[in-house]
Order: structure tokens, then sequence, then C-alpha cells
């Protein structure tokens, strides 16, 4: 297994969501992707824990990566622990070539000692994939312009309030954090960086 992590493209980790929801189109029902139920098929199991864990990180893949701890004090709003746990196993997908197996991790998988600058890659790429795993594509775009039409009169008349009525929808539609779908909206060139960051990022507690 090689130990040397390599940025991938946006086309790539797309590419790598398709793969994902292909290979659990069974987890896969409308908008909503059943990101537990793909965890659960990788052969990882979720360890809550207690303690104030939310305080210092979201989640983490463990030193053994079958397992991922999650902060208990997330779990009370599935929209932002369902992102999360998201992010945890794309981190698994892309760190431990876990598509070239069945579904399994390979018996010889272990952490990797990443560089400062690897490390920064595979969370950008991990945070990247994660979205596109639960805002698949093209349903992401149909909804997310359906909603746009659709919004009241009275919204239309602010960006701002135009597009948190969007992503509102949206949270009910995928049942994912609001402020992911504007980065999925981003990402998609949907929205601009600059709205992103002065409706969304600096607005959105964290």
């Amino acid at each position: 297994m090689s130990y040397i992590y390599q940025k991938r493209s946006k086309n790539d980790l797309e590419r790598i969501a398709e793969i994902v929801l292909g290979r659990y189109a069974n987890r896969c029902s409308g908008c909503f992707i059943d990101i537990e139920g793909i965890v659960e098929d990788c052969g990882i199991t979720i360890l809550s824990r207690r303690g104030g864990l939310n305080n210092f990180c979201e989640g983490y893949v463990a030193e053994n990566p079958r397992y991922i701890v999650m902060p208990e004090a997330y779990a009370s709003y599935q929209p932002r622990y369902r992102a999360i746990l998201a992010e945890e196993i794309c981190h698994t997908i892309l760190e431990y070539d876990l598509l070239s197996t069945n579904g399994t991790l390979p018996t010889d998988a272990k952490p990797h000692a990443l560089t400062d600058q690897q490390h920064k890659d595979i969370e950008a790429d991990a945070q990247y994939l994660s979205l596109a795993v639960l805002f698949p594509k093209t349903i992401f775009i149909a909804k997310f312009q359906k909603h746009l039409d659709e919004a009241p009169e009275a919204s239309k008349e602010r960006r701002d309030k135009h597009l948190n009525y969007c992503v509102t929808k949206l949270e009910c539609d995928f049942s994912v954090w609001p402020l992911k779908a504007a980065y999925r909206a981003r990402d998609l060139d949907l929205i601009t960086d600059a709205e992103c960051r002065k409706f969304f990022s600096d607005r959105v507690p964290m």
C-alpha cells in the first residue's frame, strides 16, 4: 500500500463519489444518502465519546481505521452529525484505497504518516468528497434550482434571503446541515465564494 497521499482534482473526487454511490446504491433513497449504512457496510464501527471531545475536534478515524470516533454531543442534531461522519469515512476512502477492495478495509490498513502539506490536502479532499457523496451532483443541482425558482417573492428581493431559503429547503431534502449545502453550491459554482462567505460561513454558527 502507498503511504504517500496525492491531492485529487475536483473531477477525480466527483468520480470517486459516483463510485461510492454506485457501490452502495442500496443505501441511497431519493435525496437521502444513508451514510451510517455505508459506514456499516464498510465494516467500520462508530464509537461515541462523551467528555467534551467536541471542544477539540468534530470526529476522527482511530489508529485502528476500522473505528471512527464521534463526539456524543453532535448526535442530537443529525444533519450536522451526518456531515461529520461523511467526512471521516471519506478520509478512510481516500487514505486507504477502500474503493480498490470489495467494500472493506484491507487487512494491513494503517494510519498514514502525512506531511503537513499532505494533511492539508487530505483534509480539503475529504471535505469536498463528503459533500459530493451526501449531495449527489445531478440531484443537488436540480433541487437547488427548484428551490430558487419556487422561493417566495419576498425572499427574492434580497440575495441573502433568497439563498438562505434555498439552503434551508436543501437541509430538509438531504438531511444535511445547511452550511454544508452552501459549501456544495459553492463547489459546483451555483453561488460564488464571496456569497458563501458573506451569507453563510461568517453567519452560520459552527
